[in-house]
Formats: structure tokens, C-alpha cells, sequence
């Protein structure tokens, strides 16, 4: 029987992991084994790590960071056993993870999938654009948009100068909406130190 694949997408502090951990928690009340990847250099010590919320749940599990964000090697560490593989920071893996996806899904696995779908220029980020085209379930997740808190947010927006795509480090970055994010880049302002000033910013 052909597996499934769910992928939950949104910016920033939009709830992704805590989605994730939820449908894990789901899948282990079911009794089925589950093996849960992040990539290593994404992993973060606030209460939203799916490290943290791994703890908390009990059943067959296992929990793997996974170097470089290499997608080969999440296929390696698999066995016939595992049900479901829940995959966290998405954006961070390799170009080649929808390969190993669609292979999972041939073999029978639920294959669920958190990530950023958009950087902070509006791009698709990573490998999310292909696994969004082959999922069978999308679900979007949207953060309260920091300057306006009025509308969801859909964006990213980084707040430090730097201009690489990936940036790891929630103090870098804020969750705007559309019309706060259109205003910013339509008054050419400066990125903003902290979430408060830029509100006070696009506010006035």
C-alpha cells in the first residue's frame, strides 16, 4: 500500500514544529514507529525545538540530527520497521530529499515535512517548492504579523544586513504580513535592530 506525504508550510514562529510533534504524537497513540529528523546545524534551544517536544512523548521513536542536512543520510539510518518519517527545518536539506521522498512514499511510509516555504526576498526556499508539488496534504501555518498584529503573516523578514539565503538565529528575523512587508520595501527602510522598532516604524 502506497504512503502519503504531508508537508506543513510557513514562515517563521508560525507553529511548524509544534504542527510536526503534533501528527508524531498522533502517529505513536496509533502504535506505529516513527524516526524523526532535523538537520544538525539548525537546532535550536528554545521551547519550539522539536527536540524539546520529542521528550515529552512516549512510543516507538527515534530522533536523529542529521549532518549537513544530507537527505542520504536519513535514507541510511531507515529500516523496514519505521512507519512514518516526520522531517523538521526542511529548507535546510539537500536539493535531492524529493527523491528520497517519493521512494519513501513507494515503500509504504507517511512522510511528514515542516518547513519555511519562502526566504526572506519572497523565493522558494530549498527543496519545499518540489516536495509542496508532491505532497498529498499541504497544510499553511501562520505566525500573528509582528508590526501591524492584525493580519497572518507570510513572510520571513530578516532583520540583520546579512544577504545569504540561509541565516540561522530567530533573532535575525520577524513575521510580517503583506501590507507591512510591501510598506517596508516601499520606503526603503533600513532593517530594524529589534521586532518593537520596526512596529514603531511601519506604524507611524
Amino acid at each position: 500500500m502506497a504512503g502519503k506525504i504531508k508537508v506543513i508550510a510557513g514562515e517563521m514562529f508560525s507553529g511548524k514544529s509544534r504542527e510536526l510533534a503534533r501528527l508524531v504524537e498522533r502517529a505513536l497513540i496509533a502504535d506505529l514507529a516513527v524516526a524523526v529528523v532535523y538537520p544538525a546545524f539548525a537546532a535550536r534551544k528554545s521551547e519550539r525545538d522539536i527536540v524539546q517536544r520529542m521528550m515529552e512523548l512516549s512510543g516507538r521513536w527515534t530522533l536523529t540530527p542529521i549532518a549537513d542536512g544530507q537527505a542520504s543520510l536519513i535514507d541510511s539510518q531507515l529500516n523496514d520497521e519505521v512507519d512514518v518519517i516526520a522531517v523538521d527545518e526542511v529548507q535546510f536539506f539537500s536539493q535531492d530529499l524529493p527523491e528520497f521522498v517519493k521512494r519513501w512514499r513507494h515503500q509504504g511510509k507517511t512522510v511528514i515535512l515542516a518547513g519555511l516555504d519562502l526566504d526572506y526576498e519572497e523565493r522558494p526556499f530549498g527543496c519545499m517548492g518540489p516536495l509542496l508539488c508532491l505532497a498529498d496534504e499541504v497544510m499553511k501555518v501562520h505566525a500573528v504579523c509582528t508590526a501591524c498584529k492584525r493580519q497572518d503573516a507570510f513572510i520571513s523578514h530578516r532583520l540583520s544586513a546579512e544577504t545569504d539565503q540561509v541565516v540561522v538565529g530567530e533573532g535575525n528575523y520577524t513575521a510580517l504580513c503583506v501590507d507591512c512587508y510591501d510598506r517596508l520595501q516601499s520606503t526603503r527602510l533600513e532593517p530594524s535592530p529589534s521586532p518593537k522598532l520596526l512596529r514603531t516604524k511601519l506604524t507611524r
